[in-house]
């Protein structure tokens, strides 16, 4: 996948689990402000990634209900060795038997850092 902006939506969730506070928060939130999209989940949910190496020291830094259902996402971090915790990406958690096409409005999340 070639690298992409943000959607409208992409970048609205993005902000609101950078709206919380935790440690590190202030690099992030400024991490976000140039970050693309580099890779998206095979199986047509949601996910988004930031950078390539997904799961290379990966971290969650804030969990995100989606109100009234057992869905939910993710924001995780990634080490870089010469950059230290960088944006990761937006990882869908969905029970459902079929994913949405695209992430949940902030306005329906319970946004906690971890």
């Amino acid at each position: 996948m070639d690298p992409r902006p943000l959607t409208q939506r992409e970048r609205r969730v993005l902000d609101a689990l950078l709206s919380v506070d935790f440690d590190g928060v202030e690099n992030l939130r400024c991490q976000a402000q140039d970050v693309v999209v580099v890779g998206a989940c095979g199986c047509g949910c949601p996910s988004i990634d930031f950078q390539h190496g997904r799961g290379l020291g990966m971290a969650i830094r804030v969990n995100a209900a989606v109100l009234e259902s057992y869905d939910g996402l993710f924001l995780y971090v990634i080490e870089d060795s010469q950059r230290g915790e960088v944006l990761g990406g937006v990882e869908w958690v969905g029970v459902g038997e079929t994913d949405p096409d695209e992430l949940p409005s902030p306005d329906v999340l319970d946004i906690q850092p971890v």
